[in-house]
């Protein structure tokens, strides 16, 4: 019994996007499931196959069947029919980092740790895109209207260095106040039982 499976690794410092969904159209990717693999993540699903008859041994296994029952059994077939066509779709974050933050393209490429904190801020945090991404600047003319001048990457890239950093504060300093409550409620409750025994 040959069984098919899945699999995806990661290499380390590595991230992307797995979808599995179906193929709806000649141009269309319907995704179910999607999950993402970062950081020497490895997984193997075991993939259910199961075979569809012809549609000669098909028709022959309904004729005998009544009229009705030949309609249901043709509309359950174009159900199963409909679906399976199984596809996975890999998509890399980077590109879909920078082109979020309104960063030029390659420019995460070598910042490794920012990548790393962006994911986390989207993926644990659930922080939106607009907090952190980098001022949307368009090419303008000069000064003199000579030429035009485009952004700079390495300070958009900056910027968001700088969200990135305000972000993590932010989110580091409310975390030592839940540290701080908690403790303080825990000292509170204790306090409270031996005084009322």
């Amino acid at each position: 019994d040959a069984s098919a499976h899945l699999t995806a690794q990661a290499r380390q410092l590595s991230s992307f996007i797995v979808l599995i969904g179906k193929i709806a159209s000649a141009d269309t990717f319907e995704p179910k499931y999607g999950m993402i693999v970062q950081n020497k993540d490895d997984f193997r699903v075991p993939l259910k196959l199961d075979t569809i008859p012809t549609p000669k041994e098909f028709k022959d296994a309904i004729e005998s069947l009544s009229p009705e029952q030949q309609e249901f059994c043709k509309a359950w077939r174009a159900m199963q029919l409909e679906s399976t066509l199984f596809a996975v779709c890999v998509v890399q974050i980077k590109p879909l980092l920078e082109r979020v933050l309104n960063l030029p393209p390659e420019s995460l490429s070598k910042e490794i740790k920012l990548t790393q904190d962006l994911t986390e801020l989207f993926i644990k945090y659930q922080i939106p895109a607009d907090l952190l991404s980098a001022a949307r600047t368009e090419a303008r003319p000069s000064t003199d209207g000579s030429q035009v001048v485009a952004p700079n990457p390495a300070d958009q890239v900056a910027e968001v260095k700088a969200n990135v950093e305000a972000m993590s504060s932010l989110i580091a300093a409310e975390e030592q106040k839940q540290l701080h409550d908690a403790a303080q409620t825990a000292a509170f409750e204790g306090l409270h039982t031996d005084s009322s025994s």
